[in-house]
């Protein structure tokens, strides 16, 4: 799902029978803490930030919760997702298993690896998070901006503006990211990503990402859900995986670090296997 988000997000996301399945669903990841100083942002960015509650809103907030509904691999998931907006350090809980990632870019997930599943931890831990906070998470450093104009997928005009990462920017630099937004309100309709965390280096194809629904919270316009296609031919294919997010919390403060600390008897995910 580049700066420490840690959401290449998370939604659930892919049919994970092999690396190339699970390849398909992550998200640029974070993991440096976003500068606060201003940059010049291409304008078509600002007015989507604008059109989603503006960006200052957004760098008021220092800690993001929710719950998570989503599928992964055919089955049903269920978490609360914890987010350090500072430090893009992460906790998610499950039903079995909890994992963080902590203060010294370690990924721990309790009580074992076993215990969440065969994705990978790391490859998975801030997925929803970046997906749902698309534009916010745009507009951190280490980002580079291509506006490609009006581009037409599957029938329907968009204004769309290319993302890509510096080198070494998070765990997965060579991920690139097309956000499509409506051309009149400027919001988030649709997102065309590459992964490249399981194959750095090799060339990556598109996979599709829509937002359906929307959510107003604190002021910003956030994903009530959002739905991961095959994307092949300009076309949008195949539904694999869906995601719903509720009880969407946002406080100024910080989270205290204490909950991002690796439990007694833990399993460290490194970052390549």
């Amino acid at each position: 799902m580049k700066n420490a988000l840690y959401f290449s997000l998370a939604l659930a996301l892919a049919a994970c029978s092999s690396n190339s399945e699970q390849a398909a669903t992550t998200a640029a990841a974070p993991t440096e803490t976003p500068a606060a100083a201003e940059r010049e942002l291409p304008k078509l960015l600002q007015q989507a930030l604008e059109a989603h509650g503006g960006l200052a809103a957004w760098q008021q907030f220092g800690t993001m919760s929710y719950q998570l509904s989503g599928t992964l691999g055919g089955e049903a998931r269920e978490e609360k997702q914890l987010i350090d907006l500072r430090t893009r350090q992460v906790r998610v809980e499950g039903p079995t298993y909890q994992l963080g990632l902590n203060d010294q870019n370690q990924l721990w997930v309790s009580p074992n690896k076993a215990a969440f599943g065969k994705m990978s931890a790391r490859f998975y831990h801030n997925l929803y998070f970046y997906f749902f906070t698309i534009p916010f998470v745009l507009a951190d450093e280490g980002t580079k901006y291509k506006d490609l104009g009006t581009q037409t997928v599957a029938g329907k005009s968009y204004r769309a503006l290319k993302v890509t990462y510096e080198d070494g920017r998070g765990d997965s630099s060579g991920d690139a990211y097309i956000a499509h937004f409506n051309p009149e309100t400027y919001r988030l309709e649709l997102l065309l990503y590459t992964v490249t965390f399981f194959e750095p280096g090799k060339e990556a194809t598109y996979n599709a990402l829509l937002y359906p629904e929307w959510q107003q919270v604190n002021g910003l316009l956030l994903p009530r859900r959002m739905e991961g296609h095959k994307f092949a031919d300009n076309q949008i294919g195949d539904l694999r995986y869906q995601g719903t997010f509720s009880q969407v919390a946002l406080t100024p403060v910080q989270p205290e670090t204490s909950l991002f600390t690796i439990p007694k008897g833990a399993e460290i995910d490194s970052l390549k296997q």
